[in-house]
């Protein structure tokens, strides 16, 4: 039951998100990861789709995890953003199967009184009178489709507070045996749950029934006649393997292990003696892990994640083939909790491969996990959704990865791994204080016929000066002095540093144009004739302070008309500059490119 179109309007941080979810062109959807701080709106963005689902099974089932008739989620005032009058949500599902959800703070008559309008969606109508909340969607008018959709797709929500108690809690505990389910086999009743807070008893005794049959019923075997030519025969039963849907299941759980535990190895799972019977894994026939829930709690984790995905789908009763064959939507809260770095950065981005049938929605916390994402898919083969903007972004961009590189930054392993890249880069790393430098420099470059310069150095965004010198204090270190390539930073002229070297590491300060009527940032380049020019054509791009007299201590003073660049036009200024500007305009960046070339040949 994929999920198609979400629009949420004054939801709690979240002033509009209208999003629409992403497929490749077989029709398979593509990963989606939230990401933002805490408080950016991630979880209710999951919880409006988890009380979808929860909808649909109450009117597909008779037995369901929220009493027929309520929902999962609260409505409340309280989750209207703040000065706002209401939130709207509206989720469209397949089979044009839809959800819309009203949260006012006043009743429908009396806002329509007071404010003297309606919100602009057709579902306005929906909203009883004398109400101020509804839930409403046309499931049970699709019921049939509905039925058909979620009997044979997978629908499962891992919430944030999802926990398993560890193997070594107790003896007990440690020694808990495996049982074989208790199914329920009648109609109208269900043996699958939506919400999966600790599915490892859960998941224990399928892998139990799936052994069984396997076991009982899918052994193969042959007959052939032994015995001396030309004497008595006599038959021969030999074992010739596996076949049947269990059999199927079994190999997919085995490569789900393999994933885990990053082997490519040849193991199996074992009953365990009857009087204890836990779920072992034998490698080359060897017992290897008496107990597979004795893992660490990350492998442990990871391994419920995907059993459960397994496990869901197979109680649909649909035919199976291949992991690549389950189909359905799921929904993790956290992703990465209580995953070590490789965990995020290649089981799990692995597994999720694994399943492109699956509609995977998420929030993330762990840039690593990001990072194996984009090196797992294709550059379009996923989404990442900032919240609460409701941007989609770049992995770079992801706002926790400069905290995780400061904390990385001060280890040993850090230093090993930048000095290795420094050491395969091609060209010498120049980082400039800003994205508008870049294409500053680019453009002087062309129209000054220094193209070779650039040509000879990878120009890369510091994000201001400040990261700047938080990348010369991270050379500190020998680091500075065993570093085979050069790293120029390169500073604006108002920002108060010198000249300095560490090693192959310069620090070098654009010189400063006293002529200039722009004193701060790269712009300080261009001279009083094409500030002109600018504010003549765009007059918004400048803010202009005038002429002031101030009394200093008794001292008249006259202080001069201060000209500035306005923050929110800077990208403006910057097109305009790059689209009409001439040689003459960019003469002034001829001093940054000088600058570029002498520290190349020192």
């Amino acid at each position: 039951m994929y999920l198609k179109n979400l629009l949420l309007e004054n939801v709690g941080p979240i002033q509009r998100l209208e999003y629409e979810l992403p497929f490749d062109r077989e029709g398979n959807p593509k990963p989606v990861i939230m990401v933002g701080t805490n408080g950016s709106g991630k979880s209710i963005v999951l919880s409006h789709i988890v009380n979808s689902l929860l909808s649909a099974q109450q009117v597909v089932y008779a037995n369901t995890e929220v009493e027929s008739g309520k929902v999962y989620k609260y409505r409340s005032p309280s989750y209207i953003h703040s000065g706002e009058q209401y939130y709207f949500a509206k989720l469209q599902f397949e089979s044009e199967i839809e959800s819309v959800e009203w949260q006012l703070r006043l009743n429908r008559s009396e806002f329509e009184n007071q404010f003297s309008f309606a919100p602009n969606h057709r579902e306005w109508e929906r909203l009883p009178a004398n109400s101020a909340s509804v839930f409403w969607s046309n499931m049970t008018e699709k019921q049939n489709e509905l039925k058909d959709l979620v009997n044979k797709n997978v629908m499962i929500y891992f919430p944030p507070n999802r926990f398993e108690e560890p193997a070594w809690l107790n003896y007990e505990n440690l020694l808990a045996r495996a049982e074989y389910s208790d199914l329920r086999n009648v109609m109208g009743i269900s043996n699958r749950k939506i919400i999966h807070y600790a599915p490892l008893r859960r998941n224990r005794d399928w892998l139990l029934d799936v052994l069984f049959d396997r076991q009982a019923f899918e052994l193969q075997t042959a007959v052939i006649q032994v015995g001396p030519q030309g004497g008595p025969q006599l038959p021969l039963t030999l074992f010739t393997g596996y076949s049947g849907a269990a059999s199927k299941i079994y190999e997919a759980v085995l490569e789900i292990f393999r994933l885990v535990m990053r082997k490519d190895i040849r193991l199996r799972l074992g009953f365990g003696p009857r009087q204890h019977r836990q779920l072992e894994l034998i490698v080359d026939e060897r017992p290897w892990i008496p107990n597979v829930f004795q893992l660490s709690t990350g492998e442990t984790a990871v391994l419920n994640l995907f059993l459960s995905l397994l496990r869901d789908y197979d109680l649909t009763g649909s035919a199976f083939e291949s992991l690549a064959e389950v189909r359905g939507i799921v929904l993790i809260d956290e992703i990465d909790s209580h995953l070590h770095t490789e965990l995020q950065n290649k089981v799990l981005p692995g597994l999720t491969k694994r399943f492109p049938k699956v509609q995977f929605i998420v929030t993330s916390h762990a840039p690593l996990f990001l990072m194996g994402i984009k090196r797992d898919f294709p550059d379009d083969g996923f989404s990442v959704l900032s919240l609460p903007e409701g941007n989609e972004i770049g992995v770079e961009r992801f706002a926790e990865f400069e905290a995780a590189f400061e904390t990385f930054k001060t280890s040993s392993l850090y230093e090993n791994a930048l000095a290795l890249a420094l050491e395969h880069a091609r060209k010498p790393v120049t980082f400039v204080e800003g994205d508008y430098d870049i294409r500053y420099l680019q453009k002087a470059a062309e129209l000054l016929g220094k193209n070779d310069v650039l040509e000879r150095v990878e120009l890369s965004d510091g994000s201001g000066f400040g990261n700047l010198d938080k990348i010369w204090k991270s050379f500190d270190s020998r680091l500075a002095y065993v570093t085979p390539r050069k790293v120029f930073l390169i500073y604006d002229c108002d920002t108060g540093k010198t000249d300095a070297d560490k090693g192959c590491v310069m620090k070098r300060i654009i010189p400063t144009v006293a002529s200039s009527p722009i004193a701060k940032g790269i712009e300080n380049l261009f001279s009083s004739e094409t500030i002109d020019s600018v504010r003549a054509a765009n007059p918004q791009f400048i803010d202009v302070t005038p002429e002031i007299k101030k009394v200093v201590r008794g001292v008249e003073e006259n202080l001069p008309a201060k000209l500035e660049i306005n923050v929110d036009e800077k990208r403006n200024l910057c097109n305009w500059l790059c689209e009409h500007g001439t040689a003459r305009d960019f003469a002034g960046f001829r001093a940054v490119l000088d600058l570029i070339e002498l520290a190349l040949a020192e």
